[in-house]
């Protein structure tokens, strides 16, 4: 009796652990999204994926009840994207400027503005050592994939106001896919100079795009990763429609994975990999099925085999 006793008693010090462990993480998550929703900062980052190597400057303020942000691609080919609250422009040099309504921009990290409840369902969130990154003092956050049909995140944040100065993306073997990387950060009282001017600046209305017929899909899709859904798009993609015969967007509400078949062109079965992003293409005798998204190539097979 008194081992068994015992036995209760390391299982039940073990769970407490566990669980103090995770509020702990918890915490340390909603402290970085304080961070990157309500202070004015001024930063630049890169992100390094593969060989590849972008750079941007992010900027962010506070006015009240009203947000903005701006996201500055520091290479020539960038295009600039502008939030003012739920209104993201897509500012182009040569085009007129595409309007869509986002509560953050896409092209951030998408795991600083998801709410804990969401994440909770797909990842542990456990506080891990401290370090010197960047000249600044970090605690590290580990946001493990509860299985493995998504990657885990790594996530190192200033100790003085919680902004994120690392992210790592990374396999289920823990090999870095993606590092998101601040180079400069600057936490200001006031918001900076240039987003007061865009604050109030004239900016295009949201256009109401002409619908597009929706895609009848000829296949059903039988499987779908644990926690994804398929998701309502509209047909903006069908610019790609030269004989696609089916199209889904799967989503599990921070990630989202795309799957196109068209007929075969008989090339042989391939998979591609950009940084933490997947390609893999299918090839039968009748029909070509492409998956593109952040999972790893083994379930990308499993949704195109699932294609019937």
């Amino acid at each position: 009796m008194r081992f068994f006793g015992l036995c209760c008693a390391t299982v039940l010090w073990f769970v407490s652990s566990f669980v103090l462990a995770e509020q702990s993480g918890w915490t340390l998550f909603n402290k970085v999204q304080t961070a990157v929703k309500q202070h004015n900062f001024d930063t630049s980052f890169v992100v390094l994926k593969g060989g590849k190597v972008d750079t941007f400057r992010w900027l962010h303020g506070i006015d009240n009840t009203r947000e903005i942000e701006h996201l500055i691609p520091l290479d020539v080919n960038g295009v600039d994207i502008l939030r003012r609250d739920n209104q993201v422009y897509y500012l182009f040099k040569d085009k007129p400027a595409f309007v869509v309504t986002q509560s953050s921009i896409p092209e951030l990290p998408p795991i600083l503005f998801q709410t804990q409840n969401r994440l909770d369902t797909l990842y542990y969130a456990v506080a891990g050592s401290n370090s010197v990154m960047s000249g600044r003092n970090a605690q590290l956050l580990r946001l493990t994939a509860k299985d493995n049909a998504r990657y885990s995140y790594w996530l190192w944040l200033d100790e003085e106001t919680g902004f994120p100065i690392r992210i790592d993306t990374l396999s289920d073997e823990q090999n870095v896919l993606e590092r998101w990387l601040v180079t400069h950060m600057s936490i200001n009282v006031d918001m900076p100079n240039t987003l007061t001017a865009l604050m109030d600046a004239d900016l295009p209305k949201q256009t109401i795009q002409d619908k597009k017929p929706l895609i009848v899909s000829k296949q059903k899709l039988t499987w779908l990763p644990k926690g994804f859904s398929q998701v309502l798009e509209s047909n903006d993609l069908l610019q790609y429609n030269n004989g696609l015969t089916s199209y889904w967007l799967l989503s599990d509400g921070l990630h989202q994975i795309s799957v196109f078949v068209q007929p075969t062109q008989h090339l042989p079965t391939q998979a591609f990999r950009d940084g933490a992003t997947t390609i893999y293409v299918e090839t039968d005798q009748q029909m070509e099925v492409t998956v593109i998204g952040p999972v790893n190539v083994e379930i990308a097979k499993k949704i195109a085999q699932a294609v019937q």
